[in-house]
């Protein structure tokens, strides 16, 4: 297990709601987060766990979707079904909707929000570092030769 302190920010554009991913540890190929949401009045914190091949395919289709100013992606979490969905507007927006917390957990959110193209740059970039650690260099190269 790599323990890790990162802490990932999107903010919307009038910055009264956001999600930050704030890294836990990572264990072989698998990432776990404290995922906190801001929305309006409401706030909350669940774990999220994704692989890192989840982390570079979020990273290369918002690129895309930044790039073409079109498009849709979703990154969902291992262990329930929370996820953050991102969504291309024609005004040039990226649209931010999804859960935190699984709706068999006693609580758990639901949110929506829009943020600019300059905020979901920084978003990649600092997202697609988490593909830098490794935990388990061996285990992490099995995974990738039986996954891609």
């Amino acid at each position: 297990m790599l323990e890790l302190a990162d802490k990932i920010e999107l903010k919307s554009t009038d910055a009264k709601d956001e999600i930050s991913f704030a890294t836990r540890y990572m264990v072989q190929v698998n990432l776990t987060f404290d995922l906190t949401v801001r929305s309006g009045k409401f706030s909350g914190t669940s774990h999220f766990c994704i692989r890192k091949d989840q982390i570079e395919k979020l990273c290369a289709d918002l690129i895309d979707m930044t790039s073409s100013n079109q498009g849709h992606t979703k990154i969902e979490d291992n262990d329930s079904n929370a996820f953050v969905e991102f969504t291309m507007s024609k005004d040039g927006l990226v649209h931010i909707k999804g859960q935190i917390g699984g709706t068999h957990e006693e609580n758990y959110l639901m949110y929506e929000f829009s943020t600019d193209n300059i905020a979901t740059d920084i978003f990649i970039k600092e997202f697609g570092n988490m593909l830098d650690y490794v935990d388990d260099a061996e285990y992490e190269k099995e995974y990738n030769l039986k996954h891609k």
